[in-house]
């Protein structure tokens, strides 16, 4: 018998009963005032289940009792509200309740599955989305402007030097500690200038693939020495390659599309008078 009073399931069934039982005293006070506030099975679950999603556990007794106690009276509010006409001419409310139906639209909207030449349109007609931009692999060793002073320039021709000789030492035990990355892969142009300023962008996208060190290049940070292991230009990609994401495109436009259609059917329904326009 203790076993089974430590079951969830039962303190469940046990909690649901008492919620009945207050959901009926209080209904039964509220209908004697103005109209029927209904607790429906199906609210009972959403509120347990969300409780459980949110805690990890199902809600106690207590939980339940203050879950309904907070719905009834958050209805009971808002239909007072609503007869005092508070929800009318409030911006925050109309835009609500706006936001609602436009869900509500978005949810009942169907896209037809589009065939193989659809998609290939969809391709073609924007074949700027698909374009990869300017990509480069490559090292850097950082030499601070602070530390260096006036002997800056002298000391990245040195460095230079000592990464190009035939016994080079480690290149990630040289220069100065640097707040970003010393390596990057695949890297676009635009996140190069974003990183390390246009200059410095602009300067390492003139830089050939080469085996050897090569600079030094001004950044914002000060100077670097570079290894460019890897470039490559922009390219547009191959629709075969990019299939999945043409057609979750192609279904994101027809969805909002679809959308736009069903909202300004709503509007033409309407007459629309302003004051004072001719």
């Amino acid at each position: 018998m203790k076993s089974l009073l430590r079951e969830p399931l039962v303190h469940f069934a046990v909690a649901a009963l008492l919620v009945f039982a207050v959901h009926g005293v209080w209904t039964t006070y509220v209908a004697r005032q103005d109209g029927t506030i209904t607790i429906s099975r199906a609210d009972l679950q959403r509120m347990a289940a969300l409780y459980a999603s949110e805690s990890g556990a199902l809600p106690s007794q207590a939980d339940m009792a203050a879950m309904v106690s907070d719905r009834i009276r958050d209805e009971a509010l808002s239909r007072e509200a609503r007869r005092l006409g508070l929800d009318r001419d409030d911006t925050i409310v109309e835009r609500r309740l706006a936001q609602k139906m436009t869900f509500m639209i978005s949810d009942l909207a169907e896209t037809p599955e589009p065939d193989e030449a659809t998609l290939r349109a969809w391709y073609d007609a924007h074949v700027d989305t698909y374009t990869r931009p300017p990509e480069v692999t490559f090292e850097h060793v950082f030499l601070s402007p602070e530390r260096h002073g006036d002997t800056l320039d002298r000391d990245a021709a040195t460095l230079l030097a000592t990464l190009n000789a035939p016994a080079a030492p480690d290149w990630q035990t040289l220069g100065d500690p640097f707040i970003l990355q010393r390596a990057y892969g695949d890297l676009p142009i635009r996140e190069v200038v974003r990183l390390f300023g246009a200059d410095f962008a602009g300067t390492l996208a003139g830089l050939a693939e080469m085996d050897e060190w090569q600079g030094p290049v001004q950044s914002a940070f000060g100077l670097h020495l570079v290894h460019v292991i890897a470039s490559t230009p922009s390219h547009v990609e191959p629709f075969e390659t990019v299939r999945a994401k043409v057609e979750a495109d192609w279904r994101e436009d027809a969805l909002r599309a679809a959308n736009e259609a069903a909202v300004d059917d709503i509007v033409q329904r309407y007459k629309v008078h302003i004051e004072g326009a001719e």
